[in-house]
């Protein structure tokens, strides 16, 4: 059976997809947020399904990725994601609060139903905690990429040293080109070149993309994505907290806009 080369393209596709949908949600607001919203959850929880399938053959990877979901299972916000995704796949909605920024458009935050929000998201533009987590999955591919440079690099599997590590043979490298069987036997022709010229019909794996998505640097049409500075103690970070369960406000958020501007006159009051 002919070696089957692997790579990392599709799980880095996904974080591009989950690009997208954060750049479209950046800019849109009302029903068309939690539209695109739901779109960048769904695209996010599909990252390491992919990588998974991707690698499911490739030796020592499901130990390391075992480690990597231990990992992944003590972070809060991780976790946080997982459970908003199954959210609105499963149940509806997720829950959010927005306001209307003094320099014009929208800033929303998470609100804790059914789930609590988890503190390192607390007071934060829900945007910039879709590109927190967005920036965890990124590196999570460049640790793999990393970890399997010959495995997830089809460019680097082309090289005299992904060969020897990979241990397949030239009618492999046929067989994956689509080229006729003895195509690769041209005489007295170095291995390294045959090899680098061969890779010129493979697709590289865009590792650019990779180290600038997990750096946090977002953009659309050639401009970095900005989100709503926030302080933790706006208006709407009032609201938020008056929706989450057990308020006395019963999480409706009329109410708790009057709760919110009623707080807000009573601190007035008191200093």
């Amino acid at each position: 059976m002919p070696y089957s080369f692997t790579t990392l393209r599709h799980p880095v596709e996904k974080i591009l997809e989950c690009e997208h949908f954060l750049a479209r949600m950046v800019k849109s607001d009302g029903l068309v947020f939690q539209f695109e919203l739901n779109a960048f959850l769904s695209a996010a929880r599909s990252v390491t399904f992919v990588l998974q399938k991707a690698f499911a053959d490739v030796p020592g990877f499901a130990v390391w990725y075992e480690e990597q979901q231990s990992r992944m299972k003590t972070d809060s916000a991780m976790r946080f994601f997982l459970e908003l995704r199954n959210i609105s796949q499963k149940q509806g909605p997720v829950s959010f609060v927005g306001g209307s920024l003094p320099e014009g458009g929208w800033t929303y935050r998470f609100v804790g139903q059914p789930c609590a929000v988890p503190e390192t998201l607390l007071g934060r533009d829900v945007g910039a905690c879709c590109a927190a987590h967005l920036m965890k999955l990124a590196n999570l591919l460049r640790e793999c990429s990393c970890a399997f440079p010959f495995h997830s690099c089809p460019g680097r599997a082309f090289t005299e040293e992904g060969m020897l590590a990979l241990g397949y043979e030239w009618r492999d490298v046929e067989s994956a080109l689509g080229l006729p069987p003895g195509y690769t036997e041209v005489g007295d022709f170095p291995t390294a070149e045959k090899l680098r010229v061969l890779s010129r019909e493979i697709e590289p794996l865009d590792r650019e993309s990779i180290e600038r998505i997990a750096r946090g640097d977002f953009q659309v049409d050639g401009e970095r994505l900005q989100f709503p500075n926030t302080s933790g103690r706006d208006l709407i970070d009032d609201m938020a907290a008056m929706m989450a369960p057990g308020c006395a406000n019963d999480g409706h958020p009329r109410n708790a806009f009057l709760g919110a501007i009623l707080k807000r006159i009573n601190d007035i009051g008191s200093t």
